[in-house]
C-alpha cells in the first residue's frame, strides 16, 4: 500500500495538482487539512481532505477513516488535539478509534515516528514549513509489518533526514 500525504498547503491549488501527478501510483491520497480551498476545486479531487483550523465554512469532515490492507487509518488536522504541544492526546483519540495510523497536521512540522503501536505522520506544510527550511510533503508505504515514511520537498527530493523505516508490533 502507497498513500500520499499532503497538509496546510493555505491556498495553493497548482502545487497539489502537480504532487499528485507525480504520485499517481499512490492507492490513496489525504490531505490533513488547512487547505483553504473548496471541495470543488479540481486540485483536491484525488485527495481525502479533512478540516482544518483555517478551514472556515467549509464543509470537510473533521476525520477521516480508511482501511486499506488490513490497516486502519485515521486522517486529522490536530488542532482539537493539541498537536502543537504534544501527540498524547492524538495518541489516545487514535486508541479509542483503533488505528493503526494516524496522518495529522497543524503544527508545519514534518515528522514521523512510532509510538505504543501506532505509527504518526505529519507531513508537515508544502506552504509554511516549521523547524526547517523544506517545504514537504510525504509518502507512506506499508507491506505486510513493514513500513517506511519518505518525506519529499516540492521537487519531488527525498529529504533524508526525516526518513523512517519500521515493523508494527
Amino acid at each position: 500500500m502507497r498513500a500520499l500525504i499532503v497538509s496546510d498547503s493555505h491556498g495553493l491549488e497548482q502545487e497539489l495538482l502537480t504532487i499528485f501527478e507525480r504520485h499517481q501510483d499512490v492507492d490513496l491520497a489525504f490531505h490533513c487539512g488547512d487547505s483553504q480551498l473548496t471541495r470543488d476545486i479540481e486540485s483536491l479531487y484525488p485527495y481525502r481532505v479533512v478540516r482544518g483550523n483555517c478551514d472556515y465554512g467549509h464543509d470537510f469532515p473533521e476525520e477521516v477513516m480508511s482501511k486499506i490492507d488490513g490497516r486502519t487509518i485515521l486522517c486529522v488536522h490536530g488542532h482539537r488535539q493539541d498537536v502543537k504541544y504534544s501527540l498524547d492526546v492524538l495518541q489516545h483519540h487514535a486508541k479509542e478509534k483503533q488505528a493503526d495510523i494516524v496522518l495529522y497536521g497543524h503544527s508545519h512540522v514534518a515528522k514521523a515516528e512510532y509510538r505504543d503501536g501506532v505509527l504518526f505522520i505529519n507531513p508537515g506544510s508544502i506552504r509554511m514549513p516549521r523547524h526547517r527550511p523544506d517545504k514537504t510533503y510525504a509518502i507512506l508505504e506499508v507491506d505486510q509489518n513493514r513500513y517506511s515514511v519518505d518525506f519529499l520537498d516540492m521537487n519531488g527530493d527525498r529529504v533524508n533526514a526525516l526518513h523512517l523505516d519500521g515493523t508494527f508490533l
